[in-house]
């Protein structure tokens, strides 16, 4: 079988997402496309903009055949730890051996040297690389004058001006950590890159037929209670449709203010020693939290005072995420999912399922209920999981939609096209 993943957000799901599955199909013609999808808290350290339940029936009214979710500690972690964790879930599958993704420029040579100097970090790449990290630097600014530097002490025939372009656009950089993860892990994955059409990831302008998710999430949150007709012409039908369904439903879009009096609340109680158990809080950041927590008003006051220049402020928001969903590092370091979480299919997709069924080497989890037979440490990690839902929900304005156990009361989505 020639099965296609994706690794996604659909944040929300627009016409370069549309753009890229159709691509896939008619240049591979694969027979089938899974998609691993980040549930309802993004790696941006976010909230979705939508539930992940809206967001995988986007995918499926697109052509996918199987939304499956990666874990909320993974979609809330670095970019390295998402990509890995992700595509580690597809191999999982036992199916999939196309890697599909988006990136803004495609250059096959720098891109193969990237995935494959950051997988194998030779000592002398690794000296380099913390000379620029003792000096105060991010670790992407850090990492990206390293490479640079490693190419031209080795001589190697590579445009340094182009590589170092290349790590400041999101969608290579992520490019560039799923192929370190194919190298890294031994996957006999193919990749098959499209290039993204219109605007660039951070763009927030509404001017164009491609747009991007920022501009779409800015004008939604700017026009929180008129927003349709301002994004109507800038989304496939397929997702107004469904955030037609969700609106209806009361189930209002969703962002990161709708949780700051929880986050400084959780904060202000926790104690200062405690917030070491999170993914990334070292070199005495707990202290800055505190201190801010204490200080602050609201989130922007709250992350720029705690933001550096070695912690930016979307490194911040991952970590006040992980800190709202009580993701102890432990989970974020394993960097690997325990099973397979479905949140919908096609009937083609029915079909692939029970392919994965007999191919796969974690457990296929298609009832929530179903989570309780796993072991221990995969039981921890779907808690999370259906933690988060219950965080998430907090964020609607209907009280009535704010209750616990939210995932028990969801149905996998059986889609068919024929509806």
């Amino acid at each position: 079988m020639n099965v296609v993943g994706i690794i996604a957000e659909y944040n929300p799901f627009h016409k370069g997402h549309l753009y890229q599955i159709n691509t896939v199909k008619k240049v591979l013609k694969p027979d089938a496309i899974v998609v691993a999808l980040s549930g309802n808290f993004v790696q941006r350290g976010e909230p979705a903009i939508f539930n992940k339940w809206a967001r995988a029936e986007m995918a499926l009214r697109a052509g996918v055949d199987l939304v499956v979710e990666l874990p909320v500690c993974f979609s809330t972690a670095t970019a390295e730890i998402f990509a890995e964790s992700a595509i580690k879930l597809l191999l999982k599958t036992g199916v999939v051996n196309t890697l599909s993704f988006g990136v803004e420029e495609y250059h096959e040579h720098e891109l193969i040297f990237l995935g494959k100097l950051l997988s194998e970090e030779p000592s002398s790449f690794k000296s380099i690389l913390n000379e620029f990290l003792q000096k105060g630097l991010s670790f992407p600014k850090a990492r990206e004058m390293a490479i640079a530097k490693y190419i031209t002490l080795n001589n190697l025939n590579l445009n340094v001006e182009l590589i170092s372009k290349l790590l400041n656009k999101p969608n290579f950089i992520l490019a560039t950590e799923y192929v370190k993860a194919i190298n890294k892990l031994g996957a006999s994955f193919t990749i098959f890159p499209v290039i993204r059409k219109g605007h660039q990831y951070h763009d927030k302008t509404l001017t164009e037929d491609y747009v991007s998710a920022s501009a779409i999430r800015q004008t939604i949150i700017t026009n929180r209670q008129d927003f349709m007709d301002k994004i109507a012409s800038h989304l496939p039908t397929l997702t107004l449709q469904v955030i037609a369904k969700e609106i209806k439903h009361h189930h209002n879009p969703v962002f990161l203010q709708d949780f700051e009096t929880v986050i400084l609340y959780i904060l202000r109680h926790i104690k200062t020693h405690e917030l070491k158990k999170f993914f990334d809080v070292r070199e005495g950041l707990e202290n800055r939290i505190k201190k801010a927590a204490q200080t602050c008003s609201n989130l922007d006051q709250l992350i720029s005072q705690i933001k550096s220049k070695r912690y930016p402020a979307t490194r911040i928001q991952r970590i006040l995420i992980q800190i709202l969903l009580d993701i102890p590092k432990e989970m974020v370091e394993s960097r690997s999912p325990y099973y397979i979480r479905v949140l919908g299919f096609s009937e083609k997709g029915a079909l692939l399922l029970k392919q994965i069924s007999k191919n796969a080497s974690i457990p296929i989890i298609t009832k929530t209920s179903h989570f309780k037979k796993l072991d221990q440490r995969a039981k921890s990690m779907f808690e999370r999981d259906l933690f988060s839902s219950d965080i998430y929900s907090l964020a609607y304005e209907d009280p009535n939609l704010r209750t616990g156990a939210s995932d028990f009361r969801r149905k996998v989505i059986c889609y068919s096209f024929s509806k």
